[in-house]
C-alpha cells in the first residue's frame, strides 16, 4: 500500500508538472510568434515602397516598443544587412551577409514566403539571442517575381521571454530549464533556468516556433518534508499493518489519490475550471455534434486587460483571488451546455455550442464583457479589469478543426486589444475566407 500510495502521489505530481510545462510552453510560443510577426509588418512596408523604406529609422523606433523582446529590426536587401535600428548597439551587424559561407543561389531557390527562426546562438553583437527572417519577393516590371531580400527581427535572450513569466514556474514549487540546439554548433544551449537545479524526474515539453524546436524541462523541487513524510508513512504502516482499519484507510486513500489525479489532469487547480486538455476533448465532441445537427459552434478566446498590473502591485494572492472571482462571473453568463476553460495565466476560452445564429453569441459575449469590467473588492481595495475577446465560428461547411478555430479566435482577441480593449471581435469580420 505504501508503494501504491507513493506511486499515486508521484502520478499526481507528474500530471501537475505536465500541466504547468504545457501552459508555459504555450506562453513562450505566443511571445516568440508575436515578436516574429514584426517581420511581416516590415515586409508590407518594403512592398509598398517597391523595395525601399526611406523612413525606416522612424518606423523601427515606433515598432520596437510594440514587439516586446525585439532587440533590433533590420532590412537585408539581397541578404545583406543594410539598415538596422537601433544602430547604436548594432553597428557590428551592419553589412553582414546572411548568406556568408553558403551557396546563395541554392538557398534562394528553396525559400518560401514564410518566416525562418534561428536560435539560440551568440549574436555578433555579443549576447545570446535569436533572429527571425522573412524572405520578401517583389514583382518586376515584366510581372516576374524576384527575391528582394529579408526583413529581420533580432531577439535578445532570455530578455525576449519576459512576458512568458518563466519565474512563475519556480514560485509554484518546480525547477525548470529552457534550452535549444545552437544551429551553428549543434550543441545544447540553456536559454533560461531556475536557481534550483533539475532532478532526474524531469518532464520535457517541446516549444515549437516556425519550424524550430526548443525544450522546456520541469521537475518538482524536492522538499525535506517529503522524505520525512515518506519515512513516517513506512513506520506507521508497519506499526498497524495487522489492523483492518488501516487497510480500509489505505484503500480509501488510494481512491482519493486517483480522483485527485483525474482532477489535476482535467481541471485547473486555482479556479476549478476545465483545463486545455479537457477543453480539447469537449471541442472535438462539440464539432462532431455540430456536423451531425448542422449547427454552429463559437470558440471565444478571452484575455483580461490590466491583470498583470494588479498582479504585480497587489501580489499573487490578490491576482489569484481576482481570477477566481472573474471566473465565477464569467461562468454565470453561460448556458449549462457551454464550457469556460482556463488555458493560461489570465487567458480563458469560452465554447458556445448548438448555436443557430450569430446573435445568440453576441448576447452572451455582451454579458461577458459587462461582468468582466465590474469592480472587484480585494481586501478593501476596489480594482477594475476588462476583457478582450476574439471569437471564431465553426460551421459544418467550413471544415475547420479545433486548433484552427483557436488560432483564429486568438488572432481576433489580439486585434480587439489593439483596437482599445474591453470589447469582442469576430474572426470572420477580419478575414477574407474562401
Amino acid at each position: 500500500m505504501i508503494f501504491k500510495l507513493e506511486s499515486a502521489r508521484r502520478s499526481v505530481e507528474a500530471a501537475r508538472a505536465l500541466q504547468i510545462a504545457s501552459t508555459y510552453s504555450n506562453a513562450i510560443e505566443r511571445v516568440l510568434e508575436h515578436a516574429l510577426s514584426a517581420t511581416n509588418a516590415l515586409a508590407v512596408m518594403v512592398r509598398q515602397g517597391h523595395g525601399s523604406v526611406p523612413d525606416f529609422a522612424d518606423l523601427a523606433h515606433y515598432m520596437i516598443p510594440l514587439y516586446k523582446g525585439a532587440y533590433a529590426l533590420s532590412l537585408a536587401p539581397e541578404g545583406v544587412m543594410r539598415q538596422i535600428e537601433p544602430i547604436v548597439d548594432n553597428r557590428l551587424v551592419e553589412g553582414h551577409d546572411l548568406f556568408e559561407g553558403q551557396d546563395r543561389n541554392t538557398i534562394i531557390r528553396a525559400l518560401k514566403n514564410e518566416a525562418l527562426f534561428w536560435g539560440p546562438f551568440k549574436l555578433i553583437q555579443g549576447p545570446q539571442g535569436a533572429i527571425g527572417r522573412l524572405p520578401v519577393f517583389l514583382e518586376s516590371a515584366s510581372g516576374e517575381q524576384y527575391f528582394w531580400g529579408f526583413t529581420v527581427v533580432t531577439l535578445k535572450l532570455p530578455e525576449a521571454l519576459e512576458n512568458a513569466d518563466l519565474g512563475g514556474i519556480e514560485k509554484q514549487g518546480y525547477a525548470y530549464k529552457l534550452s535549444g540546439l545552437n544551429p551553428q554548433t549543434n550543441s545544447e544551449e540553456v536559454i533560461s533556468a531556475s536557481a534550483v537545479p533539475m532532478d532526474n524526474s524531469r518532464l520535457d515539453v517541446p516549444v515549437r516556433v516556425s519550424g524550430r524546436e526548443w525544450v522546456l524541462s520541469v521537475s518538482k523541487i524536492a522538499l525535506w518534508q517529503d522524505q520525512v513524510r515518506l519515512a513516517f508513512d513506512v513506520a506507521l504502516i508497519l506499526f498497524v499493518s495487522m489492523l483492518m482499519a488501516w487497510l480500509a484507510y489505505s484503500i480509501a486513500g488510494l481512491a482519493a489519490q486517483k480522483k485527485k489525479l483525474q482532477e489535476v489532469a482535467l481541471y485547473d487547480a486555482l479556479t476549478g475550471l476545465p483545463n486545455r486538455r479537457l477543453l480539447t476533448e469537449r471541442m472535438e465532441t462539440a464539432l462532431a455534434s455540430a456536423r451531425r445537427k448542422n449547427k454552429r459552434v463559437a470558440v471565444c478566446y478571452l484575455d483580461l486587460d490590466g491583470f498583470k498590473v494588479i498582479n504585480d502591485t497587489l501580489g499573487h494572492a490578490a491576482g489569484d483571488y481576482l481570477l477566481v472571482e472573474v471566473s465565477r462571473r464569467l461562468q454565470s453568463c453561460l448556458r449549462a451546455t457551454d464550457t469556460l476553460a482556463r488555458v493560461g495565466g489570465d487567458e480563458f476560452v469560452i465554447l458556445l455550442v448548438d448555436l443557430i445564429e450569430v446573435k445568440e453569441s453576441e448576447d452572451i459575449l455582451g454579458r461577458v464583457i459587462g461582468v468582466a469590467s465590474a469592480p472587484v473588492d480585494i481586501n478593501g481595495i476596489e480594482v477594475i479589469v476588462s476583457a478582450s475577446v476574439g471569437a471564431a465560428f465553426f460551421i459544418p461547411q467550413s471544415g475547420d478543426e479545433a486548433d484552427q478555430l483557436l488560432r483564429r479566435a486568438d488572432h481576433a482577441m489580439y486585434t480587439a486589444k489593439k483596437k482599445g480593449k474591453n470589447r469582442y471581435l469576430f474572426a470572420d469580420d477580419l478575414e477574407v475566407r474562401p
